[in-house]
This record gives structure tokens, C-alpha cells and sequence, in this order.
């Protein structure tokens, strides 16, 4: 079965299986009652987006970014990454074994402030490091530069230098962590064994609709702080670019703002599915 299909059927099975656990009901009636209640989380996230979207209604360079919130120490940093990766790894973990995948397998390593790492990719990870190596299946994320965009002083993504979205915030530091583990859940899938024909884009878009997932987990769960939500949508704005020529292309603001959104309003796996090359 071609990837890409095998990823749709895995995750529709996922979001049926998430949706009907524990039920001691006839299928039929287990499904309707996953389907009802997956409607009334979609209203309930459709209503908190309605509100989110009037105040940040698109990716544009006069779009008004968010403040930062959270904590700044780098110790404290490094102690946030841990917890975020965690929450992201029991989402994908719970997800895939409920479609009867094994659970995910990722190695970290946070880059300390100074450190030159080499990496199995042939990229040395370095303060400027957040990425995923499918070779050593490990993702960097260097210290310095998850302090300073919590901070919202980092400067260095492209659609930020071009004056669209800002990358701030607790929560932006999180999408950047949760994208990076998509890329794991790519490799795991055995997506990466298909050759885009259009470059790199639809798997970093894949990915932040995937991270997008999880940020609908944690609204579920109750954990979002106010300013939450744009926090990401800024960060993924912020992370676009417009170097449409090149094989490393990860799609513009306003499409990485739209793909995490796609997952965060739906909150179901398949529909990441779309962004896959055939």
C-alpha cells in the first residue's frame, strides 16, 4: 500500500479508535457516539478560533503579534522542552498504538549555549539548532535559541524578516518542538522514503498540521493559557518563507499558519493526510 494511503487509513483508524475507547456498545453506536462527540469538540474549538481569528485575522506583515509570557531562564528552558516533548511523545504514543503502530522512538538533544554538535544529517547543530535528522533520529533544539524566541527576540525565521508573524512565547516554543517531532512520526510512517516532487514543502506543512494535533490535545485537556493559540500561529507565520525556487522551500506564512490550523481545529489525524505527496 502506497504511503500516503497507508498514513490516511492509519490515522482515520486512530481518530476512531481514540474516539470509541472503553465503550462496551454495539460498533455502530460506538461510532455515532465518537462522531457526536468529536462534533462537539469541533464546535467548541470552531467557537474559541472564531473569536481567536477576529483578533489575529490573518499572516500578514501588519498583523499584531503577541507578547511573550512565559518563563525566560535557560534553565527553566531546557526544563520546558523536557515537558513539552514529553506531552508530545504521550500524544503520538496513545495515537499510533490505538492503530495498531508501534510507538514512536525519538532522541533528544538541547544544545547547550557554545556547543557544536555534529549531527548524522551532516548539519552541525549548533545555537542556532532546531531540527529533526532522520539519519540519527534525533531532534536539536540549541538553548539559546528556544530562550530567545520565548522571549520573542530571536530574529533569525524568514517569514519574520520579511514582516509577517512574530516567534514569541512559551506556546511558540512549543510548536516549534511539536513540528519537529512530526518529522519523527514522517520517518516512522515511512514517508521518507517517497521523493517529493515539489521539494520539501508538503512534509513541513504536514508537519505543522501534525503539530497542530497536538495543540488540540492540549486544548482538550484544558491546558491552554490565554494568548496560547496565537503564540503558535504567529511562530508558524514567522517560520515561512517565500524562496519559492528553492528544494528547501517550507511554504509561506499564510500556508504554515493555515496547516497548523487544520489540525488544531480538527484534532483528527487524517486530515494531515491531505498534505502527502501521492
Amino acid at each position: 500500500m502506497p504511503a500516503a494511503r497507508l498514513l490516511i487509513v492509519m490515522l482515520v483508524l486512530a481518530s476512531v479508535a481514540l474516539g470509541g475507547c472503553g465503550s462496551d456498545h454495539p460498533i455502530r453506536d460506538l461510532h455515532q457516539r465518537a462522531e457526536q462527540a468529536r462534533d462537539r469538540l469541533r464546535k467548541r474549538v470552531e467557537k474559541v478560533l472564531t473569536r481567536i481569528e477576529k483578533a489575529v485575522p490573518q499572516a500578514t506583515p501588519e498583523t499584531q503579534s503577541p507578547a511573550s509570557r512565559g518563563r525566560t531562564e535557560t534553565t527553566q528552558i531546557e526544563s520546558f522542552l523536557d515537558d513539552v516533548l514529553t506531552s508530545v511523545d504521550a500524544y503520538w504514543t496513545k495515537t499510533l498504538t490505538a492503530a495498531g503502530r508501534p510507538e514512536p522512538r525519538i532522541a533528544r538533544v538541547w544544545v547547550e549555549p557554545g556547543d557544536i554538535l555534529r549531527t548524522g544529517c551532516g548539519v552541525a547543530a549548533d545555537d542556532s539548532a532546531a531540527f529533526y535528522c532522520p539519519t540519527d533520529d534525533t531532534i536539536y533544539v540549541a538553548v539559546v535559541l528556544a530562550a530567545r524566541l520565548w522571549r520573542g527576540i530571536a530574529r533569525d525565521f524568514p517569514g519574520e524578516r520579511a514582516g509577517y508573524g512574530h516567534a514569541v512565547g512559551d506556546f511558540g516554543l512549543a510548536y516549534v518542538v511539536a513540528h519537529e517531532y512530526a518529522h519523527d512520526v514522517q520517518q516512522e510512517l515511512g514517508l521518507y522514503t517517497q521523493t517529493p516532487r515539489t521539494g520539501v514543502e508538503p512534509f513541513e506543512l504536514q508537519a505543522d498540521c501534525m503539530a497542530g494535533l497536538w495543540g488540540n490535545s492540549v486544548y482538550r485537556a484544558g491546558k491552554l493559557q490565554p494568548g496560547d493559540v496565537e503564540e503558535a500561529m504567529s511562530t508558524a507565520a514567522a517560520a515561512g518563507d517565500f524562496d519559492y525556487g528553492n528544494v528547501q522551500h517550507h511554504g509561506t506564512p499564510q500556508e504554515r499558519r493555515a496547516a497548523w490550523l487544520d489540525g488544531f481545529r480538527s484534532g483528527d489525524p487524517a486530515v494531515c493526510a491531505r498534505y502527502v505527496p501521492a
